[in-house]
């Protein structure tokens, strides 16, 4: 049955709800527009319109747009109608700054049926009245709260000298959740700021418009907790000393506020950390968190920064995403952005939706890449992003494109241009509810290294993919299986299966070389992608993602240190192109844990035709406690922007097996247990850990581990295993635990988020907590739903020395 846009809207609002903590404040959706109206809304280099047709439905309409004076008009993007019923909607691009443009809507054969609106486009440099030190404020170092109000002709700038810093104490109970706390203003700008600490948030934007906060360096902000090892809705995740999970804590806040400008700035080692999925969804810090924020924001050009230390839960975070009002909602531009280092998304584009606009960004180091999931109002434009190195703290990664949350939605979402390489991630996750029969996805263009899982199903069969390259599993024939699966379910008639072949990728270098066959064989796409452009992100070779605007160029863009060359320095170009307008200064920034590395020289200066070479030295001793390190440094100009340069080392590690920081712990090998000594078949083949290991089941014939062990002491204690899953025997299966003969309980386990260690690779996972155990002999019977490449179970009070996250606490 066909669901009308009205019916399908109507869903949307009886069916999504907000956390009681917000649900008072929930804003609505306000769009009116009436029959024959064309309304636009303008940032910087994009403007959203909205126009409700004066002619009955079924016609199909282009927008026209041009400078205005100009004569040509140029043919957008085609609108596209989804919620509210009855309007058409989309986004002009590629816009000027401080210009005047106008706009039309016109039949598909170009007769005009509205006439033309113009718009002026904003500016980055707005009038400023009052200019106001805060190192001459008393008690601003301490922390400050602004409630002023400026005017649209006179703005207040708060800004103070280069080496002055706000500094708040972290207080729990604090009544003042930023270190800033931008409160009810208007026209405020905050520029060359350095902000350390806050209770919840470094700045809290809050009931706020036109706010700009502008080459701040900002850190030391949010919550500190302990980690839960529990079986309930805690498990695994950080709680403060009020026993309050620990999320949501933004270096930049924005909340219920309208027009909020986030540029140029570094964001960094929080005070906190986010858990992995290995237990639970993540929760913990975020660079930016956006909550009902009215519309209107721009996120451009900053580096948010994590690390393994202080991992972000996303990078950008929405709240409310069951909210057609929540998250960024509507007309915003997210572009630019460094987004490294994240155990969930790297951006969640989730609640309304509405004209949001992600482009330009690069993603490194994160679980999944976008999450579109849910898109309740749409439409959402994706397009020249780079996602590359994903995976979360333990390796994870799952999708690229995340669109599974089990939500009614219909918001359209658009995926062009964009550059995917990460074998250990998939391509395009399938939707939660669709509703209606219209597309929800649009592809073209998009260049994809990445695995065979999640091809898309029967939801997609309504899309409209195609132009699109596919490298899968590494190989010819599992592209063109991937190819052809796309093709039955009516996508991709045009799409490729090959190997895009990029320049460098191991140097961070994704443009396509001499003879890629992705090069200018893009499809055009109004008003985004040109005639002879590339495939994926850099549809020039002169692009640069993340793109700033700015000359200065940094190669290579990644470095790799390997075991054996740890101690060899490696050097990174920086340079001028001759037509650049004048010299350009420079400062190495890298994130305070990122202390295993050296960039020399600390700062410079490049004019125009010049290069400077920097020296990067890896601290091979410094390199303890895991296998791999992750990091990256910014070459930094004083005016906040940069070229990142991403890190990684190996390390000479060795797992402890029997740590010394976890003395009160017992362990029952597997070779060990009689019932199972005959099963025991090979040693790790990764060899990383060694020892023997045994499978066994719950099916009938084979043996449940049943063994005894002894604790020196009372406590609370939790079972561990150190095993392997074959994800592909075991999807979402469970075991039952059993302790001292006591009434058998199911244990959940998910072999795609928990487990993550492959078939032949044993890694210690969390599995059950105990409860208190009183010192002496206790027995423990185990049987598991499926199959299970078992080591070893450990008993023990303190979980976190056998577990990645406890080994990145150690260094923290």
């Amino acid at each position: 049955m066909k669901i009308s846009n009205f019916a399908a809207f109507s869903v949307l609002l009886a069916l999504f709800s907000v956390s009681r903590s917000v649900a008072a404040e929930e804003p609505r959706v306000d769009l009116k527009v009436a029959a024959g109206e064309l309304v636009v809304v303008p940032s910087f280099e994009a403007c959203s319109y909205y126009f409700r047709p004066a002619t009955p439905d079924g016609i199909s309409y282009a927008v026209d747009f041009r400078r205005v004076g100009e004569r040509h008009w140029q043919r957008g993007f085609a609108p596209v109608s989804d919620n509210p019923p009855g309007i058409r909607k989309g986004s002009l691009f590629n816009l000027s700054e401080a210009t005047e443009w106008e706009v039309r809507v016109v039949t598909a054969q170009g007769v005009e049926v509205i006439a033309p609106v113009s718009f002026r486009t904003w500016s980055s440099q707005p009038t400023i009245a009052k200019i106001i030190d805060l190192s001459q404020v008393p008690g601003a170092e301490k922390g400050i709260v602004i409630t002023d109000q400026g005017t649209a002709e006179g703005w207040i700038k708060y800004t103070a000298p280069r080496g002055w810093k706000i500094s708040r104490t972290n207080n729990l109970n604090d009544p003042q959740s930023g270190a800033i706390t931008v409160r009810g203003a208007r026209y405020v700008i905050l520029e060359n700021l350095t902000v350390v600490g806050g209770a919840r948030h470094g700045i809290a934007i809050e009931d706020s418009e036109n706010v700009r906060v502008l080459n701040c360096d900002i850190s030391g902000w949010g919550r500190v907790g302990t980690q839960h090892y529990t079986n309930d809705e805690k498990r695994g995740k950080y709680a403060d000393a009020n026993g309050q999970l620990i999320n949501l804590d933004g270096g930049v806040a924005i909340t219920r506020s309208l027009n909020t400008v986030v540029e140029r700035n570094y964001l960094h080692d929080p005070r906190g950390r986010a858990n992995s999925w290995q237990y639970s969804h993540p929760t913990g810090p975020t660079a930016v968190f956006a909550n009902f924020t009215r519309g209107g924001s721009v996120v451009r050009w900053n580096d948010f920064v994590g690390s393994d230390e202080h991992r972000w839960n996303d990078v950008i975070e929405s709240a409310s995403n069951r909210s057609p009002a929540g998250g960024f909602y509507r007309d915003s531009d997210i572009s630019g952005n460094f987004l490294a280092f994240g155990n969930d998304d790297g951006v969640e584009l989730e609640g309304g939706g509405m004209n949001v606009r992600f482009y330009r960004n690069k993603i490194e180091g994160t679980l999944c890449g976008v999450s579109t999931g849910a898109s309740l109002l749409g439409p959402q434009f994706i397009f020249e992003n780079l996602i590359v190195n994903p995976g979360d703290e333990t390796g994870l990664a799952l999708m690229a494109f995340k669109n599974s949350h089990g939500l009614p939605q219909s918001g359209k979402r658009h995926h062009i241009n964009n550059t995917i390489y990460g074998p250990t991630i998939s391509a395009y996750g399938g939707y939660g509810k669709p509703l209606g029969d219209e597309r929800l996805g649009y592809m073209r263009n998009n260049i994809f290294v990445v695995n065979s899982a999640r091809l898309p199903g029967e939801t997609s069969r309504r899309d409209n993919f195609d132009g699109d390259q596919f490298w899968i599993d590494g190989n010819a024939g599992a592209s063109s299986a991937f190819l052809e699966g796309l093709r039955k379910i009516g996508q991709e008639k045009y799409g490729v299966a090959a190997e895009p072949r990029f320049v460098s990728p191991s140097e961070g270098d994704f443009s396509l070389a001499p003879d890629s066959v992705a090069r200018e064989n893009a499809f055009a796409v109004a008003n985004l992608v040109f005639d002879g452009a590339h495939r994926g992100a850099l549809i020039e070779d002169t692009s640069e993602v993340p793109f700033r605007p700015l000359a200065l160029r940094a190669i290579p863009r990644q470095l790799v240190f390997t075991t054996a060359d740890s101690n060899a320095p490696r050097q990174v170009r920086v340079s001028l192109p001759a037509s650049a307008n004048g010299a350009v200064s420079f400062e190495i920034r890298q994130n305070a844990v990122s202390d295993w590395f050296r960039v020399q020289p600390a700062s410079g200066t490049v004019a125009p035709g010049q290069t400077l070479t920097l020296t990067v030295t890896v601290d091979a001793a410094k390199l303890k406690g895991r296998p791999n390190f992750k990091g990256a440094f910014l070459v930094r100009t004083p005016e906040g922007l940069s070229r990142p340069v991403t890190i990684y080392a190996a390390a000479n590690y060795t797992e402890d097996l029997r740590p010394a920081a976890a003395p009160h712990s017992a362990y029952i090998e597997a070779a060990a247990v009689p019932a199972l000594a005959s099963l025991v078949r090979a040693t790790d083949a990764a060899g990383v850990f060694g020892g023997s290991y045994v499978a066994f089941s719950g099916v009938a014939g084979e043996p449940e581990l049943q063994a005894s062990f002894e604790v020196p002491r009372a406590g609370r204690y939790a079972v561990m295993l150190r095993a392997s899953i074959d994800d592909n025997v075991m999807k979402r299966r469970s075991l039952e635990l059993a302790i001292d003969g006591g009434k058998a309980e199911a244990v959940g386990i998910d072999a795609d988020y928990q487990w993550n260690t492959g078939a032949s690779h044993f890694r210690a996972v969390f599995l059950h907590a105990l409860g208190e155990l009183q010192p002496g002999r206790h027995t423990l019977r185990l049987a598991v739903k499926g199959a299970l490449n078992l080591n070893e179970v450990i008993i023990t009070e303190t979980p976190s020395p056998f577990l990645a996250e406890g080994r990145h606490e150690a260094k923290r």
